[in-house]
């Protein structure tokens, strides 16, 4: 095969895994479960009553 068949050939591969990649770690990020931030009182401060 001739040299410069072969280095385009490898570039289109890694066009199309990178394009694989970012798809599929779109998608895992959409399946993600959401975090939700959580309040921490320091043990040291004293109890409010309500």
């Amino acid at each position: 095969m001739d040299t410069h068949l072969m280095i385009g050939v490898a570039v289109m591969f890694g066009l199309i895994g990178i394009a694989a990649s970012r798809d599929l770690l779109r998608r895992m990020r959409e399946q993600q479960p959401q975090l939700v931030p959580v309040k921490v009182e320091p043990q040291d401060a004293p109890r409010r009553e309500r």
